[in-house]
């Protein structure tokens, strides 16, 4: 498969999958800035559910990755290299996506306690969460969009049997759902509402990546045994 493979078309999905990360991380620094109401209670006001998808979309890059330096390295010693990095990895990333889970939960607790604690506490969210930069998470979503559906395009011209990997093809459906899951959460509720959607899609987008790292995890697991044995 490798051997036919349009080496090009797979450098530019490469890339787009790349790209894709790095919005996805540069988002931190444009949704949300810290302010003395935040800071004061030692709260974060910057998006969570774009910067969450990087969890996701990490292990789209490392697959893909995976793929192109076999293109490099020979497949002997690919096998027996690949099943190590792919555990250390998705035990790593695990570890991260449980971390988010758990700050992310702890966050919308804080944001509904304080929205209910009328009328110091409801004063408060507004002060800290009530403007959510709605129009830039769209155009994010947007750009990731169109990055994930390039990736995508490019991966399936690049070598038609890539259609063939289900474990490859669920994770790139699983990342564009996510991107429409935020979309919709974003749009779904006034905008002073919109951090509290937010802050839950970055929850479940933790949970969901928390899932695919275990099944990465388990691959790793059984390459290493292979090796092994």
């Amino acid at each position: 498969m490798l051997d036919s493979m349009r080496k090009p078309i797979f450098l530019i999905a490469l890339i787009a999958i790349l790209l894709t990360l790095m919005v996805e991380l540069g988002s931190l620094a444009v949704l949300g800035m810290p302010n003395a109401t935040a800071s004061a209670l030692g709260v974060s006001n910057t998006g969570k559910a774009i910067p969450a998808m990087a969890l996701l979309d990490g292990l789209v890059f490392y697959a893909t990755l995976i793929i192109g330096i076999a293109l490099l390295i020979p497949e002997r010693v690919q096998s027996k290299v690949q099943g190590i990095v792919t555990l250390v990895f998705s035990f790593v990333l695990f570890l991260t996506c449980i971390k988010v889970v758990f700050v992310d939960l702890g966050l919308l607790i804080v944001m509904v306690s304080l929205l209910m604690a009328a009328p110091f506490g409801t004063i408060a969210y507004f002060a800290i969460w009530g403007n959510f930069d709605v129009g830039g998470a769209a155009a994010a979503l947007s750009i990731l969009m169109t990055l994930k559906i390039a990736f995508a395009v490019c991966l399936v011209l690049a070598q038609q049997r890539f259609l063939q990997n289900k474990g490859l093809v669920l994770i790139i459906v699983t990342s564009l759902v996510c991107n429409l899951i935020i979309a919709f959460l974003h749009g779904f509720v006034p905008r002073p509402l919109v951090s509290i959607t937010d802050c839950l899609g970055g929850l479940l987008i933790g949970i969901v990546a928390a899932v695919w790292c275990l099944v990465y995890l388990i691959g790793g697991i059984i390459s290493v045994i292979k090796v092994v044995l």
